[in-house]
């Protein structure tokens, strides 16, 4: 009987494993496509919730450098657009690129910096772009984007080659004992702003799973560091987050609901 009840558990198990496994697939094929907001961004938005489960899949797709024309955008503002209707989404990672797109994900579920977000295109260029091509919007209801100095593709392979070593290094040396909460925790206290707004971003407004994360560890474990980085902080802006953050809460749809309870 006994074994029995264990065989019966190990065919779940590997049931479980391989259908986790197939959606996992589907939803990458899904997140290569074109249509952004009929493939790409449903996929991303899904397959954050993996966590760890995912992200030895995005560190092999970092070496992927075939480039995906990213279609159906509407008014997502990204490196690889062409027009800007004064308005819109903005995520500053060239995902055109299927490597940056990987890396852009890779980012947004640990909180680390690995060099893939373009910091060349940001609030202040488009808002100087606005400015100056008013009249020009006014004729035709659209900006036309022409990203000055881009590098040539081969030097960005060459790049996200780079790019993509240091993330497997990094993956190899933490996977054993990386978790989300540890990874907020981190970037909470790395001093990079871009890994801090980040992390401020989720804690406001994520929606995607956070194992283990309840409202109490929350106070206990992460409020404590966040009311330190608020004396110590060099960046204005993210005073302003922690500012916005203690003035409001932390999203309830990051919460793990299997401990909230």
């Amino acid at each position: 009987m006994k074994l029995k009840i264990i065989l019966g558990l190990a065919i779940i198990t590997v049931t479980s494993c391989f259908g986790q496994k197939t959606k996992v697939d589907s939803l990458l094929t899904e997140f290569k496509k074109k249509s952004f907001y009929r493939n790409v961004y449903p996929a991303e938005q899904e397959l954050e919730n993996y966590q760890k489960i995912i992200l030895p899949e995005l560190i092999k797709l970092l070496k992927d450098t075939s480039i995906v024309k990213l279609t159906d955008t509407a008014d997502l503002i990204y490196p690889g657009s062409t027009t800007f209707y004064g308005h819109g989404h903005y995520i500053p990672y060239d995902m055109d690129w299927i490597s940056v797109r990987s890396g852009w994900l890779l980012e947004e579920i640990t909180f680390q910096d690995f060099g893939y977000k373009n910091s060349e295109v940001n609030d202040e260029t488009l808002f100087k772009l606005m400015k100056e091509n008013y009249n020009s919007y006014v004729e035709k209801g659209n900006y036309d984007l022409d990203w000055k100095n881009k590098t040539s593709n081969k030097k960005i392979i060459e790049y996200q080659k780079i790019l993509s070593k240091n993330a497997e290094k990094w993956w190899k040396e933490n996977h054993k004992k990386w978790n989300r909460i540890s990874a907020i925790k981190e970037a909470l206290q790395s001093d990079n702003e871009n890994r801090l707004n980040n992390v401020f971003q989720y804690l406001r407004f994520g929606d995607s799973q956070c194992d283990n994360m309840t409202r109490e560890l929350y106070n206990i474990e992460i409020k404590p560091i966040i009311i330190s980085l608020k004396e110590t902080t060099k960046y204005s802006k993210i005073q302003q987050q922690i500012d916005l953050l203690q003035n409001g809460s932390i999203s309830s749809k990051i919460l793990d609901k299997k401990n909230s309870r």
